[in-house]
Parts: structure tokens; sequence; C-alpha cells
């Protein structure tokens, strides 16, 4: 008999609040994850992450762990950098040294691009971009703030962002590159089909592991459809027929999108209450 799974289970409980309906487990031989007590609406629960990638984020949580030397730094930092690379063990104090230098220097951003352009022109700070372009520094940049009353003693670091696998530059583009996604999971639209309910639901987790180009414009979208610039699609998914409404949705910040069969709106379960047993107990 096939168990609930907690990742399923939260996922359930985002669907029928949203949609203010009741579903049971059914997936107790290898069926459809949950059905309404009527049959008339399935809900299949899946997930698009890439699993290696959680032995190169623990790398970089160590390296986070140990923290950088002492550098004098005037603000906080910004940097990104990709998983798909090697070495993340000692990223930030490897890179947290260079930042100061760069500061230093006058300068408040860095990108690889133009670093690579200042190398082989062999630019006056072609020596800090060449350190930061081997330590796999894409972008970076500072952050001023002002010094907070509450915190005064804050002391300026490094913080790092990591993805991987490209940069949607629409709202739309993530919808495409979901679908490409999607496409060899056929499990899903069949158990959905098979299911017979009228209204056939596919779930779809994303985490700070899946494609970057797939997950970022959903990490944080907010109730309004807009996430750090991104708004709600405007393009239909191309999608088996067996499935009707289609979720994408961060596990971290519980927000994402819903296409209903006609349009894109925002879902947002960050709010739940976290001393019920809502989906804010899910933690893949």
């Amino acid at each position: 008999m096939n168990q609930e799974r907690p990742n399923e289970r939260a996922a359930k409980q985002i669907v029928e609040r949203e949609l203010s309906i009741q579903l049971e487990h059914y997936d107790t031989h290898g069926g459809v994850d949950y059905l309404s007590a009527d049959g008339t609406v399935a809900l299949e629960v899946t997930a698009v992450t890439d699993g290696w990638k959680n032995g190169a984020r623990d790398a970089l949580r160590r390296s986070e762990r140990i923290g950088a030397p002492a550098v004098p730094l005037q603000n906080c930092w910004i940097v990104s950098t990709s998983l798909d690379q090697t070495a993340l063990r000692t990223f930030v104090q490897r890179v947290s040294p260079v930042i100061a230098e760069l500061e230093a220097a006058g300068e408040t951003q860095y990108s690889d691009q133009e670093a690579a352009v200042h190398i082989l022109t062999g630019g006056p700070l072609s020596a800090v971009y060449k350190k930061l372009w081997n330590a796999g520094v894409e972008v970076a940049g500072n952050s001023s703030h002002a010094v907070r009353a509450d915190d005064p003693d804050h002391v300026h670091q490094v913080f790092v962002m990591a993805g991987s696998g490209g940069v949607a530059s629409t709202s739309n583009d993530a919808v495409s590159q979901l679908m490409e996604e999607l496409r060899v999971k056929v499990d899903n639209p069949k158990k959905l089909r098979d299911s017979g309910a009228g209204s056939r639901h596919l779930f779809v987790w994303v985490n700070d592991d899946t494609e970057w180009s797939i997950a970022r414009p959903v990490r944080g979208a907010a109730a309004s459809g807009e996430s750090d610039g991104w708004r709600l699609p405007d393009v239909a998914p191309v999608l088996d027929p067996g499935i009707t409404d289609l979720w994408l949705v961060h596990e971290r910040t519980l927000r994402g999108w819903l296409w209903n069969g006609t349009t894109w709106s925002a879902v947002d379960a960050s709010t739940r209450d976290p001393d019920s047993d809502g989906v804010r107990s899910f933690s893949a």
C-alpha cells in the first residue's frame, strides 16, 4: 500500500484551501494521489528538482557556517554563483577578501561578462576580476544600508545566492521550460485520465534546487502576481489532455501560480497559521 507523503499532503492542503473542496488519499495501489468523494476532482502531485544539487548546496552551506576571515567591508554584498561548479566548500573564504579588494578600488558591482572583456584587454582591475572569475562569481553588488538602532554592532558581510540552469527572461519562458520538464513525466497525466474525474489537477513542487529558469519567477510570487519584477504568465501552457489544471508552487515560500484551464492566478499559502496542521509543517 502506498503511503501518503509529506509533500503530497502539503499540496492537498493548498488545493483544498484554494478551491474550498475536500480530497481523500486515493493512491493506495498506484492510482492518482487524491480524489474528491464524488469523484469529480482528481489531484496528482509531482516535483521538478535536481537532487544532485543537494550535495553542492550542502558544500556551500558548510562554507557559510565556517564564515569568512575578517575583511574591512563598508557595505554588505550580495554575490551570485552557480551550483554547477566545484570547490563550493571554500567559496565564502575565497570570495570575501576579493570583494573587499573590489570595494577598496571604488567598485560597487561586478559582472562576469564585463569582467571577461576587462581581463582580456588588460584593464587595471584584471587581477581582482580574475580571482572572482576563477571562483565562479557571476554577479556581485553592494547593498548599502543604514546602521539599525537595534543592531549598532552590525558587521558587513558577503551573502551568497546560488542557482543553476540558466535564467528565464520572462515568466512565459519559465512556463515553456516547465513544459519541457513535464513532457517526460508521462505517468502523471495517465493517472489523472484513469481517475475518470472531470477536473484533473497536476500540482508541481519546485525548490531552490530546481532549474533556476523555472523556480526563480515563483520563489517569491506574491498575491499580487508579481515577484522580483516577475508577473503572471500570459500564455497558455501546452498540457497533456489528461491535465485540466496546473499548479506551480515553491516549497520554501509556498507561493506560485495556478492555471485553471483559462487563466493564470497567483497562489499564496505562506500565511497559513504555523500552529495549525497546515502546509507550514511540510519540509522537503
